[in-house]
């Protein structure tokens, strides 16, 4: 009877426009949903502004973790999008309280897992969770509508996630943006949207110009003073320094809220996600991520360049 949607936390705008995805299906078959979100980043903030006070959408479409847990009864259903794994989610209690749960992933699984869904459909080959959202919209249902603010807020997970089509991307990818766009995606509304403020700019090129080199892999550190989502920065820079000959892979440390975040990005030479499993985390092949706490910046370094170390000696850097 009622559907609560939920994504990582930190949720970026592939988790965004995954969850307003599946409120659409939702909403067309006459379903009570609420999009789960906790802490809503700077990337994020434009495009959820369009759905807020906004006449055509209820007053609670988003709400916070603890005011979910309050709504569920037997007849709830928990769908989980762009994440599989149950510590990151954005309130991981709810998989405890909620017995039907649903998975829709890009991300390879790892070893910690949501284990009692009822439908885990993960694809690592999609680019992005909107990816597949967008599938699922054509497929499930005859004649269901998309608005355009939901249209763009999917196209934009898309564009984001392969970072302008340039990564991960297949014929899938163009066929979903392709519905998208017919559905009334705006690609300069979109482009509009995600121009940043110039003290993420200068922190991001902070990150750029501070970054050493170890062979074939930059290592950088983002300032976070001052930052809205110093994580999203950090995850920009270190797809600018894949732009530099040479460069196999780059990784990206953000030291924010007493925890070192790393964002590591490679185009084919390098698993990065096997990097980043090492550190804790994972990802994708080209994509991937790992957050530590209760060390220094200075060690997270080190760690990282350990990892790097190893894996040059077992052969896994082509």
């Amino acid at each position: 009877d009622r559907l609560l949607i939920m994504g990582h936390r930190m949720a970026d705008i592939d988790a965004f426009g995954a969850a307003v995805g599946i409120y659409r299906i939702a909403m067309s078959m006459n379903k009570k949903a609420n999009i789960v979100l906790n802490d809503v980043t700077s990337s994020v903030r434009p495009m959820m502004e369009r759905f807020q006070n906004n006449p055509e959408y209820p007053d609670d479409m988003f709400l916070k973790g603890a005011k979910a847990a309050e709504l569920v009864d037997a007849g709830t259903m928990l769908v989980v999008v762009d994440v599989n794994r149950p510590s990151i989610t954005d309130e991981p209690n709810l998989l405890r309280l909620i017995r039907t749960i649903v998975v829709l992933d890009h991300h390879r699984t790892s070893s910690e897992v949501i284990d009692n869904a009822v439908l885990s459909y993960v694809e690592p080959y999609a680019s992005s969770a909107c990816e597949m959202v967008a599938e699922v919209l054509q497929y499930i249902a005859d004649g269901i509508k998309v608005r355009p603010c939901e249209a763009d807020a999917m196209y934009a997970g898309i564009v984001i996630d392969t970072q302008n089509f340039t990564n991960q991307t297949g014929v899938r990818t163009f066929e979903a943006a392709a519905f998208l766009r017919r559905s009334g995606a705006d690609v300069t509304r979109v482009r509009k949207l995600f121009r940043e403020n110039m003290v993420d700019y200068q922190a991001k090129a902070e990150a750029v110009r501070a970054a050493v080199y170890m062979d074939a892999f930059a290592i950088s550190v983002c300032p976070a003073e001052g930052l809205d989502s110093p994580t999203i920065i950090g995850a920009q820079a270190a797809n600018e320094l894949l732009e530099i000959k040479g460069i196999k892979a780059s990784v990206v440390l953000t030291d924010y809220n007493n925890t070192i975040y790393f964002s590591a990005r490679s185009i084919d030479e390098v698993n990065v996600q096997v990097m980043m499993e090492k550190l804790g985390g994972g990802g994708h092949r080209t994509i991937a991520g790992a957050q530590m706490q209760g060390i220094t910046v200075e060690e997270a370094k080190e760690r990282l360049k350990a990892v790097i170390r190893q894996m040059m000696d077992e052969g896994d850097v082509s």
